[in-house]
């Protein structure tokens, strides 16, 4: 009985995580909008200072009542989350969009390799292979060509940052079988994170970017970054990850990459070649993969 609750929360979790990468994926055209608007540490800033006043608004004796428990939780989150995230917005500025979106994916094979490295965790094999498979398709949805430049080289750094994190929220809500710590609380860390994320965003866009100067452009893709791909997203997938392995979760939040591409061509009218549909078809059995890998391990 405890296995069965455990795979259903599991599959729950799973299916946030999807949600999450939906979000992510459609935010991604709000996000390329806004970012020839404002600069990367005041764009964050206004991204992720309105998330954290509406956790608390929503959730404030919650929050009262838990945040000393889950303050280096949020802490260490939000400051790793603060470094991935300006380093992906300033590396905009030198890379393209789809070449920015095959590097940023290695995160997915990055996930399983860095717990196996740094805690013995071994993924197994069918894992290793399904983040394999998912980074091919990754490769497929862009075309990687032309010289390593200052945006490759930031890119890539994010995409470790993006494993670190998604190692980070395992490590302090999961316990040592996998099972969620009991005294952590998803929404106050959230909530830490977003203050943390803001705090930094602030002190650097007064240091390196001078005074924040609002557009009333682009307040739609403001909001909806805020509500659905920050507020929404970064908070489901901290109470999400309490029930998935961060290896699995890494590779279901890969399709990102090909919900972004599907809105690019629904909203903005860009074509699907043949390379990138059977990339998209390669992510999708990746993820299939990963979902089955208790069933035939059950199996066997």
């Amino acid at each position: 009985m405890k296995n069965t609750t455990q795979g259903k929360l599991t599959l729950l979790a799973d299916l946030a995580l999807l949600l999450c990468a939906l979000f992510w994926g459609l935010g991604f055209v709000s996000m390329k909008r806004l970012v020839s608007l404002y600069p990367p540490c005041w764009l964050l800033f206004l991204r992720f200072g309105p998330g954290a006043a509406m956790l608390l608004l929503l959730f404030l004796r919650r929050i009262c009542r838990t945040w000393r428990h889950n303050l280096r939780a949020g802490l260490v989150i939000g400051g790793i989350l603060f470094t991935a995230m300006t380093t992906q917005t300033i590396a905009l500025n030198f890379i393209g969009a789809g070449r920015q979106a095959f590097i940023t994916a290695i995160y997915v094979l990055l996930v399983p390799l860095l717990l196996w490295a740094f805690r013995r965790v071994f993924p197994g094999w069918v894992t290793l292979g399904a983040a394999g498979l998912c980074l091919l398709g990754m490769g497929l949805l862009t075309d990687p060509s032309g010289p390593l430049n200052i945006g490759d080289a930031l890119t890539l750094l994010c995409a470790v940052l993006f494993a670190v994190q998604i190692i980070a929220i395992a490590h302090y809500t999961q316990g040592a079988e996998g099972h969620s710590q009991p005294d952590c609380d998803p929404i106050a860390i959230s909530f830490i994170e977003f203050v943390t994320l803001t705090l930094l965003c602030l002190i650097s866009g007064v240091l390196f970017e001078g005074p924040l100067r609002l557009r009333s452009e682009g307040l739609s893709d403001l909001a909806f970054t805020i509500v659905f791909c920050t507020f929404g997203s970064y908070a489901i997938q901290v109470c999400a990850q309490r029930y998935s392995p961060p290896s699995h979760a890494a590779i279901i939040m890969s399709l990102e990459a090909v919900f972004g591409l599907l809105f690019g061509i629904l909203l903005l009218g860009e074509t699907l070649t043949l390379r990138a549909a059977i990339g998209c078809l390669l992510i999708f059995a990746s993820v299939l993969i990963a979902e089955l890998e208790p069933l035939l391990k059950k199996n066997t």
